[in-house]
């Protein structure tokens, strides 16, 4: 039997890591890369969104990516969708579960979706009548922005817990706390999730940490700390949000699950495997920066993680 992972990582790259990208990866190598990361032991992966074509050209492809992952056995695959439409197509291709996003800020939401937070959430309520209702499908609900927007600076507390009690009146009870832009802060990431646990017991928060400033693992790290235990992260480091200036990459997958292997904590995730998806990702897309520091310092070889002994109570003191 496989040992509990304590440690929920969802793998984001296909979707978030992709979409930047000018160039189109083929759908066979959208495939083998999703296949790959599943081997490695990651059991929820984004497969892509299901969005305008025109918006966002990297996902015209979506039908024929899962399609071609019908087979792919003990993996969960979800789907970004923005409206109705999305959602309805994704089922159609018997995805089960997916991710709605809005927005607390209302500038960021009417340059990512043209649509204000109050019609994003209406768009929710119609997905939750329209196409959940009645059905096994799961819905998550991503929202950004909530550490800080291009446009608007930091987010009220009062704004985000109106957000997050508009989606838990729902009945949805998987919401991800974003920093789409990469700028929020370790105590601010612990105020924001604290005060959401806090009022909204029912519900398990996952987090989206970008490193785009260089705080992306700290973060993660506090929100550990104050009890999420789901984490959202990208392989090689890419991603991005293509509608916030100065967005650039999401926490790196390797990075995460090293940071968690190593304190003890289960994810489930063979390191070795994970970073043989990392090089088939870099031989994929030669020319894009990966950004993993595991993935360029490669694992330890020279020790096993124990509890490092007190040297200075034996009077033994030694250089560096």
């Amino acid at each position: 039997m496989e040992q509990e992972r304590r440690i929920h990582i969802v793998e984001v790259g296909p979707r978030d890591g992709l979409q930047n990208l000018q160039a189109f990866v083929s759908t066979e190598h959208k495939i083998a890369l999703i296949r790959r990361l599943a081997a490695s032991g990651i059991r929820e992966i984004q497969a892509g969104g299901f969005v305008n074509p025109r918006a966002i050209p990297q996902f015209r492809d979506m039908e024929a990516v899962i399609a071609g992952l019908a087979d792919l056995e003990d993996v969960t695959l979800n789907v970004m969708v923005p409206n109705l439409k999305g959602a309805r197509d994704a089922v159609a291709c018997s995805i089960r579960k997916i991710v709605f996003f809005f927005s607390v800020s209302r500038s960021h939401n009417m340059n990512n979706v043209r649509q204000t937070p109050e019609e994003s959430l209406q768009a929710l309520e119609d997905i939750m009548d329209k196409v959940v209702a009645g059905s096994d499908v799961v819905v998550r609900v991503d929202l950004a922005t909530v550490f800080g927007c291009p446009f608007e600076g930091f987010m009220t507390l009062d704004a985000i817990l109106k957000c997050v009690g508009a989606v838990a009146a729902m009945g949805i009870r998987e919401i991800t706390l974003c920093d789409t832009v990469g700028v929020g802060n370790p105590k601010q990431v612990a105020d924001v999730i604290r005060h959401c646990r806090g009022a909204f017991p029912a519900v398990a928060f996952g987090a989206h940490f970008h490193d785009t400033r260089g705080l992306g693992l700290a973060n993660v790290l506090r929100a550990y700390d104050e009890g999420v235990r789901a984490f959202d992260s990208s392989i090689g480091g890419l991603g991005g949000c293509p509608f916030a200036p100065g967005a650039s990459g999401n926490v790196a997958t390797e990075d995460v699950a090293f940071l968690f292997n190593e304190m003890g904590e289960e994810t489930g995730i063979d390191m070795e495997a994970l970073l043989e998806a990392t090089r088939y990702l870099h031989s994929v897309i030669p020319r894009v920066p990966i950004t993993s520091a595991l993935f360029h310092a490669g694992l330890p070889r020279l020790y096993e993680y124990r509890e490092v002994p007190n040297q200075t109570e034996r009077g033994e003191i030694t250089s560096c």
